[in-house]
């Protein structure tokens, strides 16, 4: 499917439900996709796009996606690659009493809409979704959200886009569950990207995650959080980019989306400190073209997704199994 027809597609699910969302407009967030400065984004200041030559997402869009991407690829195979039918999806939330907001955004609008599009795309066959809060103490994805169980049909830990009430699976896991929370409150529990990282790695990736990631599926990997990404112990974007890397074997096989403040600010969906390690991490993926920040500032989530949807597409053309 062209892109910009996913654009439509995917506005068409979510109009009535989210005003201003720009489809070969502005749609009033043209500033958010791009990190300030960092390695290997390009931009060099606020606003600015992430990567360089990136095209635009949408015509008339005015926010660039990739670094020197072709923007737009089929999802058939790239030059170098054998393309991929398949996609594993990792949402992190931030489970802190302001995210309200953000997560009521992200049940009801964001994924039911994402979810429709990205079947769209042309390749790609089936995806699979998993939920962590931003806790990695368990790492272990959510079965059930804060009124119970889930009971996702495909039986696992994570949903199938194969099920028939995948929506209605994804808002309960959304929901979420903190009671087996093991952090401490005390800023430990802001810390969405080494959540992933841990339910990717052992021992969670061989115990209550096992089976998740396949060889053959690109892994997008979606945090949001309104702080900022914290590691407890401490550390370095690199060594988070690294983590998340190791698991597919290719940093061209992970697309990674960052939903934080570029600046503090009273928002969209509230209040949001500046997230600075969470902006230089999304500078390092987007050396490769996989990396996307969206402002919370600005509002308008499902335009976040909108446009990483161009960098999934491009990255399964490039796709290329790596067998461990």
């Amino acid at each position: 499917m062209e892109l910009r027809a996913l654009c439509v597609a995917l506005c068409a699910a979510t109009v009535g439900l989210v005003g201003l969302v720009g489809c070969g407009g502005d749609s009033g967030t043209s500033e958010s996709s791009g990190s300030p400065g960092g390695a290997g984004s390009g931009g060099g200041q606020e606003g600015g796009p992430i990567g360089q030559g990136g095209g635009t997402f949408g015509e008339g869009s005015s926010s660039n996606v990739g670094s020197g991407s072709a923007n737009g690829g089929t999802g058939s195979g790239g030059a170098n690659g054998t393309g991929c039918q398949h996609v594993d999806v990792v949402f992190a939330l931030d489970n802190s009493s302001s995210m309200d907001e953000e997560k009521g955004s992200m049940r009801d609008v964001v994924f039911p809409a994402f979810a429709e599009a990205l079947l769209n795309v042309d390749g790609i066959l089936d995806f699979r979704a998993a939920v962590l809060d931003a806790c990695p103490l368990p790492a272990n994805f959510h079965t059930r959200g804060a009124a119970g169980e889930c009971s996702f049909q495909s039986g696992k830990a994570w949903m199938e886009s194969a099920s028939t009430d995948i929506t209605a699976e994804f808002q309960c896991a959304a929901d979420l569950y903190a009671e087996d929370v093991q952090c401490t409150g005390n800023n430990d529990d802001e810390q969405p990207v080494s959540a992933v990282a841990a339910a990717l790695e052992p021992p969670f990736s061989t115990a209550e995650n096992a089976g998740f990631l396949r060889d053959d599926a690109l892994l997008v990997v979606v945090v949001i959080t309104d702080e900022d990404e914290q590691p407890v112990p401490s550390q370095r974007p690199q060594q988070l980019h690294d983590r998340l890397v190791a698991v597919k074997g290719d940093a061209k096989n992970v697309v990674f989306l960052g939903i934080g403040g570029r600046r503090e600010c009273e928002g969209a969906y509230g209040s949001a400190e500046r997230a600075d390690n969470l902006q230089r991490l999304v500078d390092i993926f987007a050396g490769d073209g996989r990396g996307f920040f969206w402002d919370l500032c600005e509002g308008h989530l499902e335009d976040g997704l909108t446009n990483a949807l161009a960098a999934i597409e491009e990255a399964c053309g490039e796709f290329v199994p790596v067998v461990n």
